[in-house]
């Protein structure tokens, strides 16, 4: 019975394509019935990855392209370019640079008696396959990997744009939100030296004094030209769209730019500012975000800074820009105590966050039940990322406080973060979800996928309502598929 069942579910995956072709009723029983058979096949590892690699997941909304891209997709693209390796570091270079020995050029390593094991190597450098504990730690490597192929991912944009689409429809995924970099201008400020002083210097509790100042910045920022700045980079987003051509009606690709926590604040504004222009101006950048380790030195120093820069923004557009923040990326031993005590809170009471990225250490917040009560009141959702947390946190199972957000009924989508560098894609990460916490049942998962297009930033808000259309009639086609060729007790 087992195996007509795996059988009957590859059906259904291969069906997937025409899943939102035409309207299906929706049958509450139908829905019923198909919760009844996940409860019988979710201990059963094999059975729910051909479950979960059928089921419409919605949408993939903490995503990082760079991060997102396969290892063998960036040596692939290396190759196509006759790109560098230096075969004893495996750092990598894309082709307008020379390099001397221990660099070779990709063309000429077919002919190296190395070349799988070089493969291999630059593999593990670029993700977490085959990691080992004992070389390095797994944050530190994990991080490490954005600075080796962040430029290559560039290079190579419209493959990476196109790969990813492939391998969403191949596991029915219909949305992806991806974060792809940070929008900058040449500028010289004549006072900016002074600026930096100032809000490096200034108190924080007195936001009047920080939003003067970031006012002054703000004003000299388009009196030197970021509208022009905002509307090139728009226009670049947009022929790498229009050129990857990933967009058709069952699926859509939209993108989020940002700024790195651990540049200096008027670089760290002025990125923000960029990217908050781009989107108020555009619909295929449809939301801002700021990266880089939160536990890193400056992103703590500087974190009630950044939240005040987004509060700043956000008056500026009138909230017309939504934005996602990574927040609470932070566990017990990452840092001291007292440090993991408000950063979800002043990503939400302060900044305003639309929605939260990872959200691990909420327990540790101060203010953690208003927080809470507050996401649940004002549909803020959490970005949940079990794979990463897991990975980079070492947080997983009872200590994810995934439950936490769930039982307050805060609004919980899950995501991949990273599949390329943790080596997953999205099945993986409800498969996790339906082992690791058996209180969710069908109609909860079937839920949070719902989220997952409900709290995206798709705009405009008709093509959003169109996408949740689309998912019930998948859905609908889904359960269809699933009992209509036998699936033991659950058909009568």
């Amino acid at each position: 019975m087992k195996k007509k069942t795996l059988q009957t579910i590859a059906v259904a995956a291969g069906v997937a394509g025409l899943m939102a072709l035409s309207p299906v009723p929706e049958d509450k029983d139908l829905s019923r019935r198909a919760g009844d058979y996940f409860e019988q096949i979710r201990r059963d590892p094999l059975l729910l990855t051909a479950f979960f690699t059928a089921m419409p997941k919605g949408g993939d909304l903490h995503h990082h392209f760079s991060g997102s891209m396969y290892g063998e997709t960036y040596w692939q693209i290396l190759a196509d370019h006759n790109g560098w390796i230096n075969t004893s570091t495996m750092d990598v270079d894309t082709p307008g640079t020379e390099h001397a020995l221990p660099w070779k050029r990709f063309a000429a390593l077919p002919r190296d008696a190395r070349f799988d094991s070089l493969k291999q190597a630059f593999l593990r450098s670029v993700s977490a396959k085959d990691y080992e504990a004992s070389l390095r730690p797994s944050d530190e490597h994990f991080f490490a990997t954005f600075g080796k192929m962040s430029f290559v991912a560039s290079f190579g944009m419209e493959e990476g744009l196109r790969e990813l689409k492939q391998r969403a429809v191949s596991e029915n995924v219909q949305y992806i939100e991806t974060q792809t970099g940070q929008p900058d201008m040449r500028i010289d400020q004549p006072e900016s030296a002074d600026w930096e002083k100032s809000l490096t210097g200034v108190s924080l509790k007195d936001s009047l004094v920080v939003f003067g100042i970031l006012d002054k910045v703000r004003d000299s920022l388009l009196a030197h030209g970021a509208v022009h700045w905002a509307d090139s980079c728009r226009r670049r987003m947009a022929e790498i769209h229009r050129n990857a051509n990933v967009d058709d009606s069952t699926f859509i690709l939209r993108y989020q730019l940002s700024a790195s926590r651990a540049g200096a604040p008027l670089s760290v504004y002025r990125r923000l500012m960029l990217a908050f222009e781009v989107a108020s101006r555009d619909s295929l950048v449809v939301g801002v975000n700021l990266v880089s380790r939160e536990d890193g030195e400056v992103s703590m120093r500087d974190y009630q800074l950044h939240m005040l820069m987004f509060a700043h923004l956000d008056r500026n557009y009138h909230g017309r820009v939504p934005y996602s923040l990574h927040a609470g990326e932070l566990t017990a031993g990452m840092v001291r105590p007292e440090q993991l005590r408000s950063h979800i809170t002043e990503a939400v009471m302060v900044a305003g966050a639309r929605r939260i990225g990872h959200g691990v250490d909420i327990a540790y917040e101060s203010a953690w039940k208003t927080v809470l009560d507050h996401m649940a009141r004002k549909k803020i959702p959490v970005e949940i990322n079990l794979s990463s947390n897991e990975f980079i946190l070492k947080v997983q199972n009872e200590l994810h406080p995934v439950l936490l957000y769930f039982t307050h009924k805060v609004p919980v989508v899950i995501s991949t973060d990273d599949a390329g560098v943790l080596r997953t894609d999205l099945t993986r990460q409800y498969v996790l979800l339906a082992t690791r916490y058996p209180s969710l049942r069908y109609a909860d998962i079937r839920q949070i996928v719902s989220n997952s297009i409900r709290y995206s930033f798709i705009r405009p808000a008709a093509l959003k309502e169109e996408k949740l259309r689309q998912l019930d009639i998948a859905f609908a086609r889904f359960e269809q598929q699933l009992l209509r060729y036998g699936t033991g007790k659950v058909i009568r």
